[in-house]
C-alpha cells in the first residue's frame, strides 16, 4: 500500500479496514445504455480482456493488491455463485497505467475455485486476475451486468484517494466465470481517470 494511502488523514476513508466490496444495484446492461455516453457504454459491455485493453493506454501496467484472503460475501454475491457458505476468498486491487489507478476490482470465489487446474488464484501476487482467465483454454463467462455507484457508496468515497477528478458517480461491471468447472466472480469499477470517461 502506498504512503500516499498510509498517511491519509483519520476523517478520510482508508483502505485498512478490510475489503471494500461492491455493493450496488447491478442490472443488465440496455437499461442503462440510453443514459451512458457512447465510449462508457463501449468499455462496460466489452467481453474481452480489460487488461488488454488497458495496457494499450500506457507504458507501464501495474496491479496493486489492496486486500486479499477469507472474508463474509455479501447475500447479493452468494447468489450469483449458488454458495451457501458465508465465506470466501476475496481479492481487491486497482489496476494502475502508468501509475494511475484507472480500475478497482474485486474477484470473490468458493474456497474451492483456488484450486482449479492451473489457476493458483490465491497465489496471483501482482499479476492480473485476466492474465489467467483469458488464456485458459476452457474460461466461459456470463452475461455482464453493469451498476453505479453514487456518492454513498464506499467506492465512491475511497476513489478519492486516487484521484482529484472528481465524478458526480462511477461506473462498473461484472460477470462470473468458469475456469476448470469453478465459478469466480468478478467486478471492474472504472475510476475517475478512468478514459471511459473522457
Amino acid at each position: 500500500m502506498s504512503d500516499n494511502i498510509n498517511n491519509t488523514q483519520m476523517c478520510e476513508p482508508t483502505l485498512s479496514s478490510g475489503p471494500i466490496g461492491c455493493d450496488s444495484k447491478w442490472r443488465w446492461p440496455t437499461i442503462l445504455e440510453e443514459t451512458l455516453s457512447t465510449r462508457l457504454y463501449d468499455w462496460l459491455v466489452d467481453t474481452g480482456s480489460l487488461t488488454t485493453r488497458l495496457k494499450q493506454y500506457c507504458q507501464t501496467f501495474t496491479v496493486e493488491v489492496l486486500t486479499e484472503g477469507h472474508y463474509p460475501l455479501s447475500d447479493d454475491e452468494k447468489i450469483k455463485l449458488n454458495l451457501t457458505d458465508n465465506i470466501g476468498f476475496v481479492r481487491e486491487v486497482l489496476l494502475k497505467l502508468d501509475g494511475t489507478a484507472w480500475v478497482f476490482a474485486r474477484s470473490v470465489m468458493p474456497s474451492n475455485t483456488l484450486t482449479a487446474p492451473g489457476a493458483e488464484l490465491d497465489k496471483l501476487g501482482n499479476r492480473s486476475l485476466g492474465s489467467v482467465l483469458f488464456n485458459a483454454p476452457d474460461m466461459q463467462r456470463s452475461e455482464i451486468e453493469i451498476a453505479e455507484f453514487d456518492s454513498q457508496s464506499k467506492i465512491y468515497s475511497l476513489s478519492h484517494l486516487f484521484s482529484s477528478e472528481p465524478k458526480a458517480s462511477l461506473f462498473g461491471r461484472r460477470s462470473c466465470f468458469l475456469l476448470g468447472g469453478k465459478s469466480l466472480l468478478v467486478a471492474e469499477v472504472f475510476l475517475p481517470d478512468a478514459l471511459a470517461y473522457k
